[in-house]
C-alpha cells in the first residue's frame, strides 16, 4: 500500500475506534486484509475499506467477501464469510458516490482541507464469521502483548485502583 492510503487508514482508526482497532492487519486466518477493523466491548465490529483511487474501488468488487448472495430480512449475506457487521468505504471527498456502492455498504468521505470525516450513507447489517473475528482479535492481543503494536490501537482507559 502507498503512504497516502496508510495515512488515511490510521486517521480512520483513530477517529472511529471503539475499543480495539486493527490497521492494515495481516494474519494467516484471513483470506482478506482489512484496511481497518474496529471492535467494541459488545462484540460488534465495523470494517472500513479505505480507497484513494477509483481502480482500487472497482477491484474491491472482485473479492468473494464483497459478492452479495442474498438478503434475508435486514441481514446481508456474502459469497464468502467476512469481517464487519457494518461495512464502510472511506475515501477522499467525492471520489466515490452513493449510487456506486454495493448494496448495504456505507460511505464516509474524508476532507483533507478540514481534516474531517463526513458520513454520507449508513451501513446495513452483514452476516459475519464471528469465530474468525474472535480468532483475529485474540491473535492481535497476543501480538500486542509481545510488543508488536504497529498496526494495533487500543483505546486508553483509566486504570482501576483499589
Amino acid at each position: 500500500m502507498n503512504k497516502e492510503h496508510t495515512n488515511l487508514c490510521y486517521k480512520t482508526a483513530e477517529k472511529f475506534i471503539k475499543d480495539v482497532a486493527l490497521i492494515e492487519y495481516k494474519c494467516i486466518y484471513l483470506s482478506e486484509e482489512p484496511d481497518v477493523i474496529v471492535f467494541d466491548s459488545y462484540g460488534n465490529t465495523t470494517l472500513y475499506e479505505v480507497k484513494i483511487s477509483i481502480p482500487d474501488f472497482w477491484n474491491d468488487f472482485k473479492k468473494p467477501q464483497r459478492i452479495q448472495v442474498k438478503k434475508k430480512r435486514e441481514l446481508i449475506y456474502t459469497l464468502s464469510p467476512s469481517l464487519g457487521k457494518e461495512r464502510y468505504y472511506v475515501c477522499p471527498k467525492k471520489l466515490i458516490e452513493i449510487d456506486e456502492l454495493p448494496e448495504g455498504w456505507g460511505l464516509i468521505w474524508y476532507d483533507e482541507d478540514t481534516d474531517k470525516f463526513r458520513l454520507k450513507k449508513k451501513s446495513g447489517v452483514f452476516k459475519i464469521d464471528k469465530g474468525l473475528e474472535c480468532r483475529l482479535l485474540v491473535n492481535a492481543l497476543k501480538r500486542y502483548k509481545s510488543g508488536y503494536t504497529k498496526s494495533i490501537l487500543l483505546k486508553d482507559y483509566l486504570e482501576y485502583k483499589e
